[in-house]
Order: structure tokens, then C-alpha cells, then sequence
């Protein structure tokens, strides 16, 4: 399986947890000059709803690390300002309240779903 298939497998197993649990997602696949996030949701679960831009890293083999290593400073900084270029031109009614997430998904090496790790306010 190539990366990019590799991806979006591992970014629909993420949508399909975010499903089952208080999230409501908005958007995936958001694009800008500065980078892209893979899903935009409302968190429901905390008093005052939260909108939430989540990175999905899916790795089928450990060899190069952990997916959830793979968030360096580099990608920290293009996930922030993509994130404020959303909230800067979406004129839909959204939570003051955000926050940045990423969901680490490790296969097996049949590619087969094997953990998820969901890591909050990074």
C-alpha cells in the first residue's frame, strides 16, 4: 500500500472513533497556502464546545517510529497557522474555543487495525 492510500485508511479509522464518541465533524481534507489538516470537528464533550483541528498519522510498521513521532516543530508550525487561516475566513457560527489534536494509528504489517491513540491539546 502506498503512502497516500496509507493515509487515508488511517484517516477514515479516525473518522469512524471521532464518529463513535462526542465529536461532529465538520470538515476533512482542509487545504491552504500553508499546509493541510486532515479533520476539522466540534468536540461536544466539554461544557463549552470546542472546535478541534486533528492530524492523523498512520504508520504499518515502527521501523521509522511511532506514528505520533512524526509531529515535529515543523509540522507544529503549519498546523497552527493553517489552523488560524480556517478560523480567519470561515464565516460560519464556530467555538471561540480550539485546539489542536493528533490521532496516531498503527496498523500490522497485513494492514489490519491494530491501536489508536488519540493525544489532546498538543
Amino acid at each position: 500500500m502506498n503512502t497516500k492510500k496509507l493515509g487515508k485508511f488511517g484517516e477514515k479509522h479516525a473518522e469512524s472513533y471521532l464518529n463513535s464518541t462526542d465529536f461532529h465533524i465538520l470538515k476533512t481534507n482542509y487545504h491552504c497556502k500553508y499546509g493541510e489538516i486532515d479533520i476539522i470537528a466540534i468536540d461536544r464533550s466539554t461544557p463549552q464546545q470546542q472546535l478541534v483541528f486533528i492530524e492523523v498519522k498512520t504508520r504499518s510498521t515502527v521501523a521509522f517510529g511511532q506514528p505520533l513521532e512524526a509531529i515535529t516543530r515543523t509540522k507544529m508550525q503549519r498546523l497552527r497557522k493553517t489552523a488560524l487561516t480556517f478560523l480567519n475566513f470561515t464565516i460560519k457560527k464556530i467555538p471561540k474555543r480550539w485546539r489542536i489534536d493528533v490521532i496516531g494509528i498503527q496498523l500490522n504489517s497485513d494492514y489490519k487495525f491494530q491501536k489508536l491513540i488519540h493525544l489532546k491539546n498538543i
